[in-house]
């Protein structure tokens, strides 16, 4: 619809159009326009702020979404250590309180060794009083190979054998090592 073109005299800063007005001649339409000019530059200031909320909530939406990502790949690692710290939390409460033993720990270690001649094994010395002869299935000879000696710097719960072909350490930070490994790559 085309609409006839209307000159007014003067300078004019705002025109606004109500609709469903006719205002022709009608003096009330001119407060009317003015009052409708104000909502309209305080609405186009709501609708920015609208804008910039929902701009908001999007960018915080992607960060929830990578920390989300962040939390489900890292998981599973964490989850391991955290496992492998209280077992190792208990495994020391259990040898601190002497509840552990330490001969199937020694014949675990020695069965790592290919030959057992001149086979000496480290304990700690506390260890040491407690352990019987580990490899009591053994051939006699084999065990006449073996020799026991106390070894402060070997911690309870641990062993360390020494061979002339080279040593082998049983400890528990060893073996909790081990078995984090095997969880952590399954392969």
């Amino acid at each position: 619809m085309d609409y006839p073109e209307i000159q007014l005299p003067g300078r004019i800063s705002t025109v606004s159009v109500v609709p469903g007005r006719s205002g022709c001649g009608d003096t009330s339409g001119d407060n009317d326009a003015v009052q409708t000019a104000e909502p309209s530059g305080q609405l186009d200031a709501e609708l920015d702020g609208i804008r910039n909320a929902r701009k908001s909530l999007q960018k915080a939406a992607r960060e929830i979404q990578e920390i989300r990502e962040q939390f489900l790949t890292e998981a599973p690692q964490k989850l391991v250590d955290l496992s492998i710290e209280i077992a190792k939390k208990v495994l020391m409460q259990e040898i601190q309180a002497d509840r552990h033993q330490i001969d199937p720990i020694v014949t675990e270690a020695l069965s790592r060794v290919p030959s057992r001649s001149d086979v000496v094994v480290h304990l700690h010395p506390d260890d040491l009083a407690r352990c019987e002869q580990a490899g009591e299935s053994d051939e006699a000879s084999d065990k006449n190979a073996v020799s026991f000696v106390a070894d402060a710097k070997v911690q309870r719960g641990g062993c360390l054998l020494k061979t002339s072909r080279g040593d082998v350490e049983s400890s528990i930070d060893g073996q909790l090592e081990e078995i984090s490994q095997a969880l952590k790559n399954p392969e």
